[in-house]
């Protein structure tokens, strides 16, 4: 009775060993099977990243970023003034050009399948891309127009073209679409205001003065709309401004080209005295023709208002003329009578008076240009040619000042613009090439890299359980054949 107590207690501390853990038991296990849970990592890992690049193949991407400086960018403009799109920038003509090196050395290769390729996105800075965001969220709209783009070339596959020919072909487009803009934008030059040989000696004087009028009149317009751009810009080589070059212009014209006119109005010059006599009769015949009209119209005007008046005193005249009745006008009635509800009294009184007044000014029209013909037959000889000299003398130096004038303004037109575009636009970033995928290939090694330590510790102690569990039991039997 005494030796079954101990009997058992013996056995409960066998099986409480059993079921404990040492720590130094799973250590050995774990460097027993160090190779199976090696090569099962391993290769778990291995499967999971060919599987990934298989799914996700790496894509040969080279970027560069550009940026564009001028007055207008910010407001999303182009320098004339015309939207800009960044599309504008890879234009099938341009990626053509640039990349006609390649098209020679590599004929089969197609220009449409370069065009896929290429494409340009606009860089917005991360504090504002959070205020887009913040605005958005409030429902309100926040404009911004970017100035910094990025051109990607993406290539799927390698081998097609190496990284240098990618990088050349982005360099290329940047460099014709600086040429392009360059020359678009850079190259305004003004129409050179030089007259022919024989202007002045096959026109007459006032159609010299006249022509010169429109010419600086010309020449105004174009220097407001650069000083409207260009402001104080002045040139670093002659130190003049286009608000100079206006003021200079402006005193020819109001003063020397106006003087000039006024002396030829006045003494009446000219080349040909009688095509001048001429053109004034045949001035005087129109006008005299429209003040006859001016007369007619006055005179129908009163007698309406004469009628009126007799209208309203009930009495319905029939014919208006003189006693021979020569000339007669009939009048009906009723158009009288809604003359008065009209009230047009009022609109004759002013028909009438504006048409004398325009008579009246005809006639002396008519007399000025008569004077002018007898001045112009009666005029002494001597006294014209020295005139017509002097006249001759000031008009060859206002053409000479305009041309002068003109010259200095193209010059200074041209040194703003290549200043505005020269450093227009700008390579920040130059190309370079990375591989990418869809997805982290690190990532996904330490993910499943992990998944497959596990998993092989896992069946690493399965494998030794099941070893110990068979052991035991090949003991047990052992043990009881024994008993």
């Amino acid at each position: 009775m005494n030796e079954n107590p101990q009997t058992e207690l013996k056995e409960h501390q066998n099986i409480s060993c059993d079921d404990e853990i040492d720590l130094m038991d799973c250590l050995l296990v774990l460097w027993r099977r160090k190779v199976l849970i090696i090569l099962m990592t391993i290769l778990i890992t291995g499967v999971a990243i060919g599987t990934a690049m298989l799914r996700y193949p790496a894509k040969y991407v080279t970027s560069c970023a550009i940026s564009l400086d001028y007055p207008g960018i910010e407001e999303n403009k182009n320098p004339d003034n015309t939207m800009f799109a960044k599309e504008q920038i890879i234009t099938p003509d341009i990626i053509a050009r640039a990349t006609s090196f390649l098209q020679k050395s590599n004929k089969s290769f197609s220009e449409i399948d370069l065009r896929a390729m290429i494409d340009i996105e606009s860089i917005i800075p991360y504090e504002i891309q959070e205020k887009m965001k913040k605005a958005e969220i409030k429902k309100e709209s926040y404009s911004f127009y970017p100035n910094r783009f990025t051109l990607t070339f993406t290539q799927e596959k390698d081998g097609i073209l190496s990284n240098k020919e990618r990088e050349e072909i982005l360099l290329s487009i940047i460099n014709q679409y600086k040429k392009d803009f360059e020359i678009k934008y850079g190259q305004e030059p003004l129409v050179m205001m030089k007259f022919p040989d024989n202007f002045l000696k096959n026109s007459d004087y006032i159609d010299v003065v006249n022509t010169f009028k429109t010419k600086t009149d010309d020449f105004i317009k174009f220097l407001n709309s650069k000083i409207a751009k260009a402001g104080f810009f002045r040139s670093k080589k002659t130190g003049e401004s286009f608000i100079e070059l206006k003021s200079s212009i402006e005193l020819l014209n109001n003063i020397e080209i106006s003087q000039i006119e006024a002396t030829i109005h006045t003494l009446q010059l000219s080349k040909n005295k009688k095509n001048l006599i001429n053109l004034y009769k045949q001035k005087i015949k129109t006008i005299e023709v429209k003040r006859k009209k001016r007369e007619k119209e006055a005179l129908v005007a009163k007698e309406l208002l004469k009628y009126i008046k007799q209208a309203e005193g009930y009495t319905a005249p029939k014919s208006v003329g003189n006693d021979k009745g020569e000339t007669r006008l009939v009048l009906d009635t009723s158009f009288i009578k809604s003359l008065v509800k009209e009230d047009s009294s009022s609109f004759l009184i002013k028909t009438a008076l504006e048409a004398e007044v325009d008579a009246k000014k005809m006639e002396v029209d008519k007399e000025y240009l008569q004077e002018e013909i007898v001045c112009l037959k009666e005029k002494e000889k001597e006294k014209e040619k020295e005139n017509i000299t002097y006249l001759q003398e000031n008009l060859k130096n206002i053409s000479e000042r305009i041309f002068i004038l003109s010259k200095k303004a193209n010059d200074l037109n041209m040194e703003y613009l290549s200043t505005l575009v020269s450093n227009a636009v700008n390579i920040v970033r130059y190309p370079e090439t990375n591989k990418i995928r869809a997805v982290n290939i690190r990532k996904i090694a330490l993910l499943f890299g992990v998944m497959a330590l596990l998993i092989s510790i896992f069946i690493a102690f399965f494998i030794e359980y099941i070893k110990n569990v068979k052991h035991k039991s090949q003991f047990q039997n052992a043990k009881n054949f024994a008993s």
